[in-house]
């Protein structure tokens, strides 16, 4: 073993083995030493968007979870347990994600981590409420998936907190109007939903908007419609008290081509959501990249402990060299994911039921500190802290790339930049 694999290997025992003291001192049970009769391989499963919308995400999270595995391992190296990961591909769709996880529990498996979005995890649903399966979503944000007492786990906080941390932020920049732009799916729905509660209960405005179908393949239509709506606002409010606030994916990009003809368009601030936040395939269209640049365009994404880099950059750069991209918190967060699940299964007999397991997965949670920070859930199976960071596009070197320009600490309602 080389000294750097050593140290990885080092740190991953570290990790667990504080986690699991904390786990025993909570009541949960000491994790078990499972040997001799006890040996047994237990599949984790993963479903992302690995080729099709956000595959940043999706890539990074495979990385991410594939590193988690192999770190866990070397922890429970001789004692009976081998973890393994199985990643499936969804393309973002929520049926081929169905099809992953019903093929995931045909083959045994009882934790799975992901899907991405809140549409995808909305059409697995009814399929895991009657079926004994766990699902551990690291970005799926809708209000109305946040349901106690279900198999569905979130390590990401609902959408009402990010609505809350980006209407601080148009706030503070001095924007009065809002008009928004929505991807019609479960998730960017409610964040659009979100945000306008967050933002009228300040004492601003929010127009109707306009929301663009999820097959949309030319947004020419929804740039005509927002183009009216801002013009409307402009004519009782100067162009600096006016932001467009937008929800959606890696089509953003085409949105941007699209919104960058209409120079009214262009003379107000933009606002984006976590969908968007670090998306490379922005990167790649330098129409997009000017249009971003020219409205701002900061955007929300759970955010990371500044103060604690030196626990989560090691473990980003491991995933970025893997995967070729940076990762983000939602990456960050299926590693934390693999770590919370590989705990309940050490405290866990080799027979362990899907109740049983579910509640030894919100116990490790609950005393687990990893590269998102706490992982304590709620009542409702979600990330119960969260703070946020603000991404924006600016010029790196010879090109661009997203550069963190704020910061919203929910529990102090602190914006910083």
């Amino acid at each position: 073993m080389t000294t750097k694999s050593h140290s990885r290997a080092t740190l991953a025992r570290t990790a667990l083995r504080i986690a699991c003291t904390a786990f025993f001192l909570a009541g949960a049970g000491a994790c078990e030493d499972s040997t001799g009769s006890d040996t047994r391989d237990v599949t984790i499963g993963g479903i992302f968007s690995l080729t099709g919308n956000w595959a940043s995400l999706g890539v990074t999270s495979k990385a991410a979870m594939e590193l988690a595995v192999e770190d866990a391992n070397r922890f429970a190296a001789g004692r009976g347990i081998t973890f393994r990961a199985d990643v499936r591909d969804t393309k973002l769709d929520p049926a081929t994600a169905l099809s992953a996880v019903q093929s995931l529990k045909a083959a045994g498996v009882q934790m799975v981590i992901g899907p991405q979005s809140s549409a995808e995890l909305a059409a697995i649903k009814s399929y895991v409420d009657a079926n004994p399966l766990i699902v551990v979503s690291q970005s799926s944000t809708a209000g109305s998936l946040a349901v106690p007492g279900d198999h569905i786990f979130r390590f990401t906080a609902a959408d009402s907190l990010e609505g809350i941390a980006s209407a601080a932020l148009m706030w503070g920049d001095g924007v009065r109007a809002v008009i928004p732009v929505w991807r019609a799916d479960a998730g960017n729905q409610g964040l659009h939903t979100a945000t306008r509660k967050g933002f009228t209960a300040g004492g601003g405005s929010v127009s109707a908007g306009v929301e663009y179908a999820t097959n949309a393949t030319s947004y020419a239509a929804t740039i005509t419609a927002l183009g009216a709506q801002v013009r409307q606002a402009l004519t009782t409010r100067p162009a600096s008290e006016v932001g467009v606030y937008l929800a959606g994916f890696d089509e953003v990009a085409d949105v941007f081509v699209a919104a960058a003809g209409d120079p009214v368009l262009a003379s107000v601030r933009w606002y984006g959501a976590d969908g968007i936040a670090q998306s490379g395939a922005l990167l790649t269209r330098p129409a997009a990249v000017a249009f971003a640049q020219q409205v701002g365009f900061p955007s929300a994404l759970f955010g990371l402990d500044l103060a604690a880099s030196a626990t989560w950059q090691p473990v980003a750069t491991r995933i970025q060299q893997r995967a070729g991209m940076a990762p983000d918190a939602f990456a960050l967060a299926v590693y934390d994911a693999v770590w919370v699940a590989a705990l309940a299964y050490l405290a866990s007999p080799a027979r362990v039921s899907a109740d049983s397991l579910a509640s030894r997965f919100v116990q490790a949670a609950g005393t687990y500190h990893g590269t998102t920070g706490w992982a304590t859930l709620n009542a409702a199976g979600d990330r119960q802290y969260a703070d946020f960071d603000f991404w924006a596009i600016r010029p790196s070197g010879t090109g661009h790339a997203w550069k963190r320009v704020a910061g919203y600490e929910t529990r102090s309602g602190t914006l910083s930049r």
